[in-house]
């Protein structure tokens, strides 16, 4: 299906961002201040959700039913798999293992598409010792997540003394970044693949800590 590909395919380096997300994020955790799990929720924008209508409206009644939207859920929880859910978390210098959804859930509203599953965490993450960074990106460049603030980012229960940092990067210094990152190649070296260089550079990331306050 369409959907499938449109979620899937790698944009050429630096290419323009072609399906756009408005996404919120909820960061789970218990009261001994242990992150727990992740939980997104993304509204697509009007001409990709239009572009899905077309797609998977089976009974062609100009929207999406129950059983077609199970269906969109499905083959998007299967397309995006392999690009770790476009979900990210940080603990110093490493990656946090987040199991993927069993499920992916989906509503068709005010003509845009939405999504919303929760990724938990598969190895202990005391946010007391350690800070971590969240965030939702494409290494492809092809899919842009929007975040309007950090109202966009939640903290669910946890104590109230941990506390969220929102990370914007300024989009100058992310180009800069990433010339540098050209330019200390060595001669053999390769430059690889720029778009994933530049995402990661231009990701915008909630960093959590429920440390004491010194």
């Amino acid at each position: 299906m369409a959907v499938s590909g449109a979620l899937t395919i790698s944009a050429p380096a630096l290419a323009h961002p072609h399906v756009f997300i408005d996404a919120h994020v909820e960061i789970v955790g218990d009261d001994a201040a242990h992150f727990v799990a992740l939980r997104n929720v993304w509204r697509f924008d009007e001409l990709f959700s239009s572009s899905v209508v077309v797609d998977f409206d089976s009974n062609a009644n100009g929207t999406l039913d129950a059983d077609e939207l199970e269906q969109v859920a499905e083959t998007i929880r299967g397309s995006i798999a392999e690009w770790g859910f476009y979900t990210f978390v940080e603990l110093g210098s490493r990656d946090v293992k987040l199991k993927g959804p069993d499920v992916i859930h989906a509503l068709y509203e005010d003509g845009q598409l939405i999504l919303f599953f929760e990724m938990p965490v598969t190895e202990t993450v005391d946010l007391k010792t350690q800070s971590i960074k969240v965030s939702n990106f494409d290494e492809s460049f092809f899919v842009a997540f929007d975040f309007p603030g950090d109202d966009a980012f939640q903290l669910i229960g946890l104590p109230n003394a941990c506390s969220k940092a929102l990370h914007v990067p300024d989009e100058d210094e992310a180009a800069k970044q990433w010339m540098d990152q050209i330019a200390n190649l060595g001669p053999d070296e390769e430059v690889g693949d720029g778009a994933t260089a530049f995402a990661d550079v231009m990701a915008t990331r909630m960093e959590v800590s429920c440390a004491p306050a010194s």
